[in-house]
């Protein structure tokens, strides 16, 4: 009967890997189904009475949306079919709002929730980079498009260069609140410390941002890759030469990258999660060359080096194989 007990062990596992699994799946389900169910409140009463009317009170904010690329569209409007254009495209029919002069009377998406304000933004930015916004793990931790965007692109809030004076492409048309990368600090104070260590990409440099790698709209490859591949496929944009096919690969490099390197910054070198020979000793038991001593009469190793200790944690392993992406060379058979 023990017996038997222990043969359903691995069976329950399974269960209740499936149940945390499906559980994890169906919240996911859930926080995307309100996302996409998100209504808007309904201002009983009111109709479209144009921009101008806004422009008599909001002279300011009227004026600077004009300059933003909403603004710059002729016609804007939500959706052809729909009497909604320029300002109230966005913040609904404002006749009562006018006649009342309360701001209960208007939508307001920074005083919204979450889900409903980008539900707003939906109607129109459905595809290219924001495709997959109601299943970006953004969207579903309660960040809305106005939380990271100017919409009405105040002179002060728009991002044209970041802080170095660096012009990224695509930014003078984002209407961010604040430059990137500092923008994306805002929450991710994690990977800000990162890129201070000794090796990082060059963020802090300006010569790149987070949105070249990431897309935070959402993606199918997480974490907001830029890739709908392999998540390598990403890192051999740039660094193509380690791409091969290689004769003699290395499985973790295939497999991915970031099993050996962190991207956002690493006190090792080459952004490597741990220094030699430590990274290497994770996967590859202590070497041969290092572990035992070759007997000079057969040439085989029969007993452990005296300095083998030594030897196999005070040597980097690159300096005998240096092409650890990958090669067209075999390593020495034993």
């Amino acid at each position: 009967m023990k017996g038997c007990r222990w043969r359903k062990l691995p069976f329950l596992w399974m269960v209740l890997f499936l149940v945390v699994s499906l559980g994890a799946c169906t919240s996911m389900k859930e926080a995307k189904k309100q996302a996409e169910n998100a209504k808007l409140p309904v201002i009983e009463g009111a109709k479209y009475v144009g921009s101008e009317a806004c422009a008599d009170c909001h002279e300011d904010v009227v004026e600077d949306f004009g300059r933003t690329i909403h603004g710059r569209i002729a016609g804007f409007e939500v959706r052809p079919s729909m009497e909604a254009e320029g300002c109230e495209a966005c913040h609904g029919p404002a006749s009562k709002h006018i006649e009342e002069e309360d701001p209960a009377y208007i939508l307001n998406p920074a005083e919204l929730e979450p889900a409903q304000a980008s539900a707003i933004c939906s109607r129109c930015h459905t595809d290219g980079e924001t495709m997959d916004w109601r299943g970006s793990e953004h969207a579903l931790n309660d960040v809305s498009c106005v939380k990271c965007h100017a919409v009405h692109g105040n002179k002060d809030k728009v991002a044209y260069r970041d802080k170095l004076g660096y012009r990224h492409k695509n930014v003078k048309d984002a209407l961010l609140r604040e430059p990137e990368p500092e923008l994306c600090y805002t929450c991710h104070k994690d990977v800000m410390a990162k890129t201070n260590y000794p090796n990082h990409h060059p963020v802090k440099e300006g010569k790149m941002v987070c949105s070249e790698c990431h897309n935070p709209h959402g993606s199918m490859v997480q974490p907001l890759l830029r890739t709908d591949e392999r998540k390598n496929e990403l890192c051999l944009h740039c660094h193509a030469r380690y791409q091969g096919p290689f004769t003699f690969e290395h499985t973790p490099v295939v497999e991915d990258c970031t099993i050996c390197h962190d991207p956002h910054g690493s006190v090792a070198d080459n952004l490597l999660k741990q220094n030699e020979p430590y990274i290497c000793l994770q996967c590859h038991h202590i070497h041969f060359h290092a572990a035992l001593q070759p007997d000079p009469g057969s040439g085989f190793a029969t007993a452990p080096h005296k300095y083998a200790g030594q030897m196999s944690i005070m040597t980097r392993c690159t300096q005998c194989h240096p092409a650890v992406h990958g090669s067209d060379l075999p390593s020495l058979s034993i």
